[in-house]
């Protein structure tokens, strides 16, 4: 069964008959069609017929991308036709479907009034629905899991060029530069996300973006990025010392690389996210640091750095087969720094397979 017969075969349950995709991760996932670039195409999906519908810009790649898919790909005039009307013609207006549904959390509201109005309805006439496309994506079949392998190893190896480059003075804008080249010329497609790179004190930010601030020497720096491979992403973190690590330095590093562990060691399939999350929160409340323990453990990856579900308390959506998560435990010392790691997973029916591979273990440069 295709992706989009798999898409189809949801309609009925949601009471539609037909769905207008406009997420672009959505569309790379159903019709291969891929930009970074929002809102340069959507997939109606009315009846038993798909269409791929875009502009003049990005008829030949649609034409390339989308071969041999069960799709016709229409290059809208936007001078003379808006999306509605284009939605109207080959949808409704073509009795392939009436009941349409559309991607809330991916369309503005204005865009949904202005289609809404040249479909002749209420802003309400078509059904909102939310997550359906990303809840066939949870399970990464075995090309997904290969293009996910890759970009880990080309983070792997990334991370070990930057860090043989690392010394005091080297701003941490200098240091992110000079790890997203190491990605770009392994041959990662861009960077999974802004690359997070916080030394010293601003280790103690999670997401601290690079600034102008120079390396020094005892500095705990905070390493979070990824690598792309055919949209898949990978996603690791680690922390090391410049120079040799100080006693606290140790004592969070290893309270961090336990929990990871601990965390990694609790994922199975059959059991809700909610279960790993949970013990690793109770094994660091009885740590000396336990006010300064992020929220959390990690989150699924896939064609999103971050996608559903989550390791976290609220979410008890049960862990498959095919799964792919990280597991993230940090400690965040306000005004002192902080400790992250985190590994990209593959849930098995029987244990995981890590994706990510670095080694563990506090890492002091001379």
């Amino acid at each position: 069964m295709t992706r989009l017969q798999k898409l189809q075969k949801t309609f009925f349950g949601l009471g539609i008959d037909g769905m207008l995709i406009t997420s672009m991760p959505n569309l790379r996932y159903l019709t291969g069609f891929a930009s970074d670039e929002q809102g340069v195409a959507s997939l109606l999906h009315a009846g038993d017929h798909a269409f791929l519908i875009t502009d003049y810009r990005f008829g030949e790649q649609a034409q390339e991308q989308c071969a041999g898919k069960e799709m016709e790909i229409i290059v809208r005039d936007r001078a003379k036709e808006s999306l509605g009307q284009t939605i109207q013609r080959l949808a409704l207006g073509s009795g392939r479907a009436r009941r349409l549904g559309f991607e809330r959390d991916h369309i503005s509201y204005s865009q949904w009034q202005a289609i809404a109005v040249d479909l002749a309805l209420d802003p309400g006439g078509f059904k909102p629905l939310s997550g359906i496309v990303e809840k066939l994506r949870r399970k990464k079949e075995p090309s997904e899991l290969e293009h996910m392998q890759k970009a880990a190893r080309i983070a792997d190896a990334s991370l070990e060029q930057l860090l043989s480059k690392l010394r005091p003075g080297m701003t941490e804008r200098e240091a992110a530069v000079a790890l997203e080249h190491a990605l770009m010329t392994s041959g990662s497609e861009g960077t999974a996300f802004p690359t997070i790179f916080a030394s010293g004190p601003r280790s103690s930010r999670p997401h601290g973006m690079p600034s102008e601030r120079q390396l020094r020497t005892g500095d705990m720096i905070t390493i979070d990025f990824g690598a792309v491979i055919e949209g898949y992403r990978s996603d690791m973190t680690r922390t090391v010392v410049l120079g040799r690590a100080s006693e606290q330095q140790r004592e969070v590093y290893g309270l961090v690389k336990d929990a990871q562990k601990l965390g990694v060691d609790s994922v199975m399939a059959g059991i809700p996210c909610s279960e790993p999350a949970t013990i690793v929160a109770e094994f660091l409340s009885k740590t000396p640091y336990a006010r300064f323990a992020g929220d959390g453990l990690g989150h699924a990856i896939g064609l999103e750095t971050h996608e559903k579900p989550y390791f976290t308390a609220g979410d008890d959506t049960i862990i498959e087969p095919g799964f792919v998560m990280t597991v993230e435990p940090g400690i965040y010392i306000p005004g002192w720094g902080g400790a992250r790691i985190e590994d990209d997973i593959v849930v098995q029916a029987e244990g995981i397979e890590m994706l990510t591979q670095f080694p563990r273990d506090l890492i002091e440069i001379a």
